[in-house]
């Protein structure tokens, strides 16, 4: 009897270890859980901006003008993110009637992009106030027709203090005639504690300029995106992106209104030339 208990006993403790373990392995994979969840944290947040450059910097093969596009904007703080910058360097395709492709709207992919008028591409930098960079990835944009908000989507990752995080954020902004902008996005972000604390360490200093900012990254113009219609002369669309009204902004000047506006000059210098060296010529026979 007394080894009938023994044995019972025994099985007992091996029962309660077996079953000590398998909750312990329980509570660090769920507490391994949590700890991933608070990385990749959702974002919500709404931003304020401007377009800081815009410049002509080809013409695609199918006619549509191709644009360098640099925007400066500011998250504002979130219940998971402090206030940073968001800064994007990319290329604008602005379409034209006949060369407009069918494209999935990037805020919902099972529909098609309505009244579209062109397509962005480059790369998205979200910074610390002084400028150095906390996260960099891709950027992409749906410009529409007749004032429509923008669709933009971003796929993030972090270098530095943000190292091995990643993020995916999506969101809509409004460009006003007089070349600033206001939206919203939403998605995850990874923020390490280390990335929370330069922020938190650099926060009111002075911004970097853009050129520094975005020289850390290489952008080039993406394949084309437009419809590929040989011989095309139709008008580009409206997308909201071009001169701003005159409010100050700084934007660059359209590289085709300063070498338009040379070639007049050199045509009147010209013309003054030979003007001036014909009436010499007349005066010299008219002596002899």
């Amino acid at each position: 009897m007394r080894r009938f208990g023994a044995a019972a006993l025994g099985m007992l403790l091996l029962l309660w270890q077996v079953t000590s373990v398998w909750g312990a392995i329980a509570l660090s994979t769920n507490t391994l859980k949590t700890h991933d969840a608070r990385a990749t944290q959702e974002l919500k947040t709404t931003f304020t901006g401007s377009v800081q450059g815009y410049r002509l910097w080809g013409i695609e093969p199918d006619g549509d003008p191709l644009y360098q596009v640099v925007l400066e904007t500011r998250l504002a703080a979130s219940s998971t993110m402090p206030a940073v910058y968001l800064i994007v360097d990319a290329y604008l395709e602005n379409f034209k009637p006949d060369t407009t492709p069918i494209l999935p709207d990037l805020l919902h992919p099972n529909s098609t992009a309505q009244n579209l008028g062109g397509f962005l591409q480059g790369k998205a930098l979200i910074t610390d106030d002084a400028g150095n960079v906390l996260y960099i990835g891709s950027f992409v944009d749906e410009a529409f027709l007749n004032g429509g908000d923008n669709h933009m989507a971003m796929q993030l990752f972090g270098p530095g203090n943000a190292s091995k995080a990643r993020g995916t954020l999506k969101g809509s902004f409004a460009l006003r005639p007089n070349a600033t902008l206001a939206g919203s996005l939403y998605g995850t972000l990874a923020l390490p504690a280390a990335a929370r604390a330069q922020i938190l360490a650099r926060r009111g200093a002075k911004l970097k300029p853009l050129t520094q900012i975005i020289s850390v990254v290489t952008v080039k113009p993406a394949p084309m995106v437009g419809k590929p219609v040989p011989g095309s002369t139709s008008t580009p669309l409206n997308t909201g992106y071009g001169p701003p009204a005159s409010n100050g902004t700084s934007r660059s000047l359209n590289p085709l209104s300063l070498i338009a506006g040379a070639g007049a000059i050199l045509c009147l210098v010209l013309a003054i030339f030979l003007y001036l060296k014909e009436r010499q010529k007349k005066q010299a026979s008219l002596e002899s």
